[in-house]
């Protein structure tokens, strides 16, 4: 636990940086090679996605569920701008106040764990997982979330730093080997 703290304190201090995390997804115990960047601005990629949005709907790229799928989306980064420039989470945000910045991409959870936050650089896959079970979303939540993916906000990914997700993390010259 000492390598994995001075590890923590590293990235904290550091700005912006990439690091190369192997990461087992919860979701479909997929094993994969992340590299990401920690420490990007949400604020500045809420942005971005905004703007990228806007000017799709502004080409009316956009037609029937999808185009309401949009403004819902557009809806959603505006109401997280807004809250990030009054330095607070969108009150929509599913684990809103459930954790604590420790800075550069690394925040503390009130259950005591530990999640990385970072822009993915890159994937590769190194063992395939189980098939997601099939959830039955409506065509506008379907339209939602892949419009999102699209955006430069999808590529913001979370990490849960613990023994049965990552199993090894470098970033700055150091490797920490979680077994």
């Amino acid at each position: 636990m000492n390598q994995q703290t001075s590890l923590i304190r590293n990235l904290v201090k550091a700005g912006t940086s990439f690091a190369s995390i192997v990461y087992r997804s919860k979701g479909d115990s997929s094993l994969a090679r992340y590299t990401i960047i920690l420490g990007h601005s949400y604020s500045n990629l809420l942005k971005k996605s905004k703007n990228e949005l806007q000017a799709k709907l502004d080409l009316n790229e956009f037609q029937g569920t999808d185009f309401l799928a949009a403004q819902e989306v557009l809806a959603s980064l505006n109401k997280s701008l807004a809250a990030h420039a009054k330095g607070e989470q969108n009150s929509d945000y599913t684990k809103k106040d459930q954790y604590v910045s420790l800075g550069n991409g690394v925040n503390l959870n009130e259950d005591g764990t530990i999640q990385l936050f970072g822009l993915i650089q890159s994937k590769v896959e190194l063992q395939a997982g189980t098939p997601r079970k099939k959830v039955n979303s409506s065509a506008k939540t379907i339209a939602k979330n892949k419009i999102r993916k699209d955006l430069p906000v999808g590529r913001f990914r979370e990490f849960a730093l613990d023994s049965g997700n990552i199993q090894t993390l470098k970033c700055s010259g150091n490797t920490l080997i979680i077994e």
